[in-house]
């Protein structure tokens, strides 16, 4: 049964699409990668959610470009276990 709404994931997703406020942006940009994370998560590679997944993978396009293009990042984040490998490799 599909939900009757818009999925909590995608709604963040449009609200970052619409914010111009740089604060309120870089939070929801965040928000929005962990929504789409917990979601994608939850479906694995369910055949039967291919049209979500999909719209999920634009979803994470835009909200690189968000980063890129608004916010002024150049490269996405590197977390302190990437650093670590990074120095041992």
């Amino acid at each position: 049964m599909r939900p009757t709404g818009p999925l909590p994931w995608k709604e963040v997703v449009l609200k970052a699409l619409k914010e111009s406020d740089r604060e309120k942006l870089n939070r929801l940009v965040r928000e929005a990668e962990v929504a789409i994370f917990l979601r994608r998560d939850k479906l694995g590679n369910s055949v039967e959610r291919r049209e979500e997944l999909s719209s999920m993978a634009v979803a994470t396009e835009a909200l690189r470009a968000i980063r890129i293009h608004k916010l002024g990042e150049t490269k996405p984040e590197e977390s302190k276990d990437d650093r670590a490998f990074a120095k041992t490799a």
